[in-house]
């Protein structure tokens, strides 16, 4: 009796010990580095080809003008102050070689692509830069930057 319960404990301590199981995944390691069974299936690459839509493609039919904001607040100036007060823009001036810059704050950073570029569109479109003449241009700096991020022209936003 003894004997067959030995047997018994022997019997199950050995099944629970050489029954395989998912939840002890552990690494297998190997003498030179990464095991070969790690170099199995990288192939995954999550997010990073094979867009259906790009997002510039969205904005191809935007119907919107500048003079859609004049419309709605009243003035170019109104706007102007309101760009001012929520630090999207924070200061305008011409550098050296007389190029215009435009110096942009933290609530630039905030914005969507499409509303920079609308804004620079705005500011374009009150101060007539592109128009002005030819290969007319304007700086975009971040006011803590001494590098520019990007140039507006006749062809819109230019990232750099």
């Amino acid at each position: 009796m003894r004997l067959s319960r030995f047997l018994l404990v022997l019997l199950a301590l050995s099944f629970v010990a050489f029954v395989p199981t998912s939840a002890h995944a552990t690494a297998k390691p190997w003498i030179w580095g990464w095991w070969p069974s790690h170099w199995r299936n990288l192939d995954f690459q999550p997010y990073l080809k094979g867009e259906k839509l790009s997002q510039r493609s969205l904005w191809d039919n935007d119907q919107w003008t500048p003079e859609d904001w004049i419309k709605d607040a009243g003035d170019a100036r109104r706007i102007m102050r309101d760009l001012y007060a929520a630090n999207i823009v924070t200061n305008q001036y011409e550098d050296s070689d007389d190029i215009p810059v435009l110096e942009v704050g933290y609530g630039y950073k905030k914005l969507s692509g499409l509303d920079r570029r609308r804004v620079l569109q705005f500011i374009d479109y009150v101060f007539e830069i592109t128009t002005s003449e030819p290969n007319g241009m304007f700086f975009i700096y971040y006011y803590d930057k001494s590098e520019p991020i990007g140039l507006y022209n006749q062809y819109g936003l230019q990232d750099y």
